[in-house]
């Protein structure tokens, strides 16, 4: 595997010394960013420390940077500043690393990227078709069964001229936007069908292996149409864990729809749906319980109140299934009105 990075790492150095010759005085720049955050109140919850609890509040707050160095090459830095958003701590907004890569055309459609990366998870088409990340994470993003990041080496393209069928692939640490410091590496895919005007098809997967000899793999589905009038998705996804004699699944499920009114009106509905184990970390913003499956429901009324500036009177509800011991968790109740802007 370290062998097998090195030469990968070698590939992505060649081909960016062999696009500089077009020179640096290419370059293009530009600044942008978006800010997004809510007024929440906590109406009721399975763990009642929370009830009542709201305020103000920032979720996220990104600033990028994007330059094309030349003809082929271009780059980004986006940095992140996020709350920790677990209801516990009080603390200021704590900056990271979002993105920092290179981009090189290398010909025929293909494009060869290094440094931390969208992965193939979401960051090809499920992400872009919802289109509401400032409401909420995708499934796979909010139920922490996959990272929206990582550093890494992939190739993404076209494999026909029409664009109809593309591909991600990403060979990366597994750590995320932290750095690696283990022998354990993961190996991303997906691939990417659009038949008809409006309509998306894709499979992806990946294989995880971790320095004490534990393994990880996800399938994914999803399937989504969209026009004019808005759109529709669908997502099946499964995370597979074995380590010697123990081996769990996450199975999830998720619906959404956005219809579009007008311009400047969506209205947004959305179902997720845990099978199986249920959530096994704390979610950000949406404490889950970890003690039966859960299913979650958001509805929300996005405005345009001005230029790049929205607001979006939402519901996030929690209720869960009874699970193999103990009592079955209380329902989850959010009320939130979340304001989101953009800038460039």
């Amino acid at each position: 595997m370290e062998v097998f990075m090195k030469k990968l790492i070698l590939l992505v150095s060649v081909v960016l010394v062999l696009s500089l010759p077009s020179g640096f005085s290419y370059a293009q720049e530009s600044f942008k960013g978006y800010m997004f955050g809510d007024y929440y109140y906590v109406v009721s919850h399975s763990n009642e420390d929370y009830e009542g609890r709201n305020g103000l509040r920032f979720r996220r707050i990104y600033f990028t940077y994007d330059n094309k160095l030349t003809e082929k090459i271009k780059m980004r830095l986006r940095l992140e500043m996020a709350s920790s958003g677990d209801f516990d701590e009080k603390d200021t907004l704590n900056p990271i690393v979002k993105d920092a890569w290179l981009n090189a055309d290398i010909g025929g459609g293909q494009n060869l990227v290094f440094g931390i990366v969208s992965t193939p998870t979401f960051g090809s088409n499920v992400e872009d078709v919802w289109g509401y990340r400032h409401l909420e994470k995708t499934p796979l993003d909010l139920m922490k069964m996959a990272s929206s990041r990582d550093f890494g080496i992939g190739l993404q393209g076209d494999l026909d001229k029409n664009g109809r069928v593309s591909y991600s692939l990403l060979f990366g640490n597994g750590e995320s936007n932290k750095s690696e410091t283990n022998k354990g590496k993961k190996i991303y895919g997906s691939l990417a069908f659009n038949p008809l005007k409006g309509l998306i098809l894709e499979a992806y997967g990946d294989y995880e292996t971790t320095k004490d000899k534990k393994n990880y793999n996800i399938y994914q589905g999803f399937a989504a149409y969209q026009g004019d009038w808005g759109r529709v998705g669908l997502l099946f996804a499964k995370r597979h864990y074995d380590h010697e004699d123990t081996e769990k699944d996450w199975t999830l499920l998720s619906g959404f729809a956005v219809l579009s009114a007008s311009k400047k009106l969506d209205f947004i509905a959305r179902y997720d749906k845990m099978l199986g184990e249920p959530v096994s970390k704390t979610v950000d913003y949406i404490p889950f319980s970890t003690a039966a499956p859960s299913n979650l429901i958001i509805g929300g009324i996005s405005y345009e109140i001005a230029k790049s500036i929205w607001i979006i009177p939402n519901v996030k509800y929690v209720f869960y299934d009874e699970p193999d011991a103990g009592e079955t968790p209380g329902n989850d109740v959010y009320i939130n009105l979340t304001f989101f802007w953009k800038f460039k």
